[in-house]
């Protein structure tokens, strides 16, 4: 019985810990979607195979969003058009480009790997996405939940 009290006393501190970054996120993704039209971006993110998976990466190097800050603004990018190539590139250069992450890198490495690190993070999140848009299924409309709409 003291075993389980533990283990959610612990999930609650993991979840209190992480909500501040996931509110980060949401609002992060707010803004995206008050201040950049639909049509901008599936104009820039999801027509293509190559080009959109290369902006969401330059995209995303500049914000500082951790890992779980990320998966909301991603979300809501492939909500409003970006393919799916383009959303995997974002989530994957975001997180490791963040400015927090390249300051560790500073203090647990080298200056030399300190400008590795964001470059090798570029590289992978643009092949990665790549990949997605040649070789990878989107999940097909049908299969998404649809919520029913309320009183009928």
């Amino acid at each position: 019985m003291f075993i389980l009290y533990d283990i959610l006393k612990v999930a609650w501190h993991l979840y209190l810990d992480v909500a501040v970054y996931m509110l980060f996120g949401f609002f992060i993704a707010g803004l995206l979607h008050v201040f950049f039209k639909a049509e901008k971006i599936k104009a820039y993110l999801g027509n293509g195979r190559i080009k959109p998976v290369f902006l969401a990466a330059l995209f995303g190097i500049p914000l500082p969003l951790c890992s779980c800050g990320v998966v909301p603004v991603a979300t809501g990018l492939k909500k409003q058009g970006a393919n799916s190539g383009a959303a995997l590139s974002f989530m994957i250069s975001t997180p490791e480009t963040g400015v927090d992450s390249v300051a560790v890198s500073w203090a647990m490495l080298d200056p030399v790997m300190t400008v590795i690190r964001p470059v090798a993070a570029f590289i992978t999140a643009v092949s990665t996405g790549i990949v997605q848009n040649f070789f990878g299924k989107d999940s097909p409309q049908a299969d998404r939940i649809e919520p029913k709409p309320a009183g009928g």
